[in-house]
């Protein structure tokens, strides 16, 4: 995808219940990893009560992807763009958290998301560069 999203500083955003990576652009490349808490989804052993632990578990599940997804949302810039990409639900919740936040903030930008199996760093840079309408120098091999 070769899409130039306007003038200024650019975010890829990759995230799922693991992690998020958050790749800006503005001249060059920066990355930032955060892990999250965020626990699988646990299956029923048959020895819990009548529901009551596998509902504590999913609540508290879904209180860990509220911080994990607020947490995001804070270490992304402010000014630019933005395109959420990442597999399932995780992505879209991070879409729409962002675009909360802007309302309140009162902010005007593009945010965008797109489902996508994990990619490389590299990849993800390679992406993020292309978001901003910088083409990749490309080498030339001696003769």
């Amino acid at each position: 995808m070769h899409v130039q999203l306007g003038d200024g500083a650019t975010t890829l955003v990759w995230i799922d219940t693991e992690e998020a990576i958050i790749v800006r652009w503005e001249d060059r490349a920066t990355v930032e990893r955060l892990h999250s808490d965020v626990e699988g989804r646990h299956r029923s052993s048959g020895n819990e009560g009548i529901g009551t632990s596998a509902e504590a578990m999913d609540h508290a599940r879904r209180e860990h992807l509220r911080r994990f997804l607020d947490e995001v949302v804070e270490h992304v810039p402010s000014a630019g763009d933005v395109t959420v990409v990442g597999p399932g639900l995780v992505r879209e919740r991070l879409e729409r958290s962002l675009r909360a936040d802007d309302r309140r903030h009162g902010r005007v930008r593009h945010v965008r998301s797109s489902a996508s199996d994990r990619v490389t760093e590299q990849e993800l840079v390679a992406h993020v560069r292309a978001l901003a309408g910088d083409a990749p120098r490309r080498r030339r091999l001696p003769v």
